[in-house]
């Protein structure tokens, strides 16, 4: 026994991990192998295994038998960003970096008169998109989290209409949508699901997000116009008080 004590503790292990590429895409496969020698020659042994993004948001902990081939799946919820996959054994560890390459999905969803656009990508969904509401179409700018999603209310005056949404890549249509927005006269877009009926004329802000939100390309005008207003205006009061005194 005591023979067979001293044979462990002087045992030689070393310990690497093969097989691995420098980056990969959203629905591959990392295939990779846990080399392990003692004194020399590969062992079967239970290694522990993370998989973790560079800040260490993310992390998946395996266990994995050594000498043998290992496979993971990259899903959306690896963010793009540096990873490393570290191997533990007996006090010794070897770590491995690798890249996630950027993924940008998204999907759309009408439900009643809500609109729901879903981030399915890796990245923060920044596109414009564009919401045609019969004929009318406005213009919305986004910043959405990954695996995050926003729901806006769509507006208009009672009817029956065709609804159009689209980046300029992903496109989404569906007819004979009911909207009957008591309430907005005769306006026509979308507001944050969070906003009164009576806050449709200013865009919703999530400061926790720092979401640009929806911003209709016809109201900004005006809110320019009315801005460069006060400050004309303000600019005369001032000359004018000057000349008085």
């Amino acid at each position: 026994m005591v023979m067979y004590f001293i044979s462990l503790v002087s045992a030689n292990y070393s310990i690497d991990i093969s097989g691995l590429k420098e980056s990969y895409s959203i629905g591959e496969k990392i295939n990779y192998n846990v080399l392990l020698l003692q004194d020399g020659k590969p062992i079967t042994d239970n290694v522990d295994v993370i998989f973790s993004d560079d800040f260490g948001n993310n992390k998946i902990k395996l266990n994995v038998v050594s000498n043998n081939p290992n496979e993971l799946l990259i899903n959306e919820s690896f963010s793009s960003k540096g990873w490393h996959v570290t191997a533990n054994y007996s006090e010794r560890k070897v770590t491995n970096s690798f890249f996630i390459l950027e993924y940008s999905e998204v999907e759309f969803v009408i439900e009643g008169n809500k609109l729901i656009i879903k981030n399915k990508g890796n990245v923060r969904y920044t596109k414009d998109v564009k919401v045609k509401i019969g004929e009318e179409v406005n213009t919305y700018i986004q910043n959405i989290p990954v695996g995050d999603e926003k729901v806006w209310v769509l507006i208009a005056p009672k009817g029956s209409y065709s609804i159009e949404i689209t980046d300029g890549v992903n496109t989404f249509t569906k007819n004979n949508v009911v909207l009957n927005s008591v309430g907005t006269g005769n306006a026509i877009g979308a507001m944050g699901e969070s906003m009164g009926i009576s806050g449709f004329s200013s865009a919703p802000i999530d400061p926790e997000n720092m979401d640009k939100s929806f911003i209709s390309n016809k109201g900004a005008p005006i809110a320019m116009l009315f801005i460069i207003g006060v400050l004309i205006l303000g600019i005369l009061l001032f000359i004018e008080r000057k000349l008085r005194k």
